[in-house]
């Protein structure tokens, strides 16, 4: 990956492209670093941080030298809004996860004794409907 540098800014990062300003088949000239600097392209660097459980990724440093560019990721700690939305959306997710499991058919069977409900089929459907339980009492 290149960045181009202007004036001292990046003015793209990525692949080098096929073409560009007066120049056709720029990327055939990946590798040739001595060349693309004097147009202004320099190897780009990546650097990813790990994120944690309750980190969110914030931005990045970019530093920009003769020789490359480099962006490091930079993170932050979520605030407590933050987390709690995160883990309202899951709870949620995970209750429609479960009610999809509840098919009519599976509904039928495990209730209906008129449809050969079976003690199985309504421990199922208790046992389900205790899992949903417990992920509305983390939305409350």
């Amino acid at each position: 990956m290149y960045a181009h540098i202007e004036n001292g800014s990046v003015t793209y990062r990525g692949l080098l492209p096929k073409t560009w300003r007066n120049i056709s088949g720029l990327n055939l000239s990946e590798g040739d670093d001595d060349y693309l600097k004097t147009l202004g392209w320099v190897p780009y660097v990546e650097v990813a941080v790990a994120i944690g459980v309750d980190e969110t990724s914030d931005g990045e440093d970019t530093v920009i030298t003769e020789t490359e560019v480099t962006s490091t990721q930079k993170k932050r700690a979520m605030t407590a809004q933050e987390i709690s939305d995160r883990d309202s959306g899951a709870a949620l997710s995970e209750i429609l996860r479960l009610e999809e499991l509840e098919t009519p058919r599976r509904l039928a069977e495990a209730l209906s004794d008129d449809c050969g409900g079976t003690a199985e089929g309504r421990s199922w459907f208790k046992d389900n409907r205790d899992k949903i339980a417990v992920e509305r009492a983390k939305l409350a």
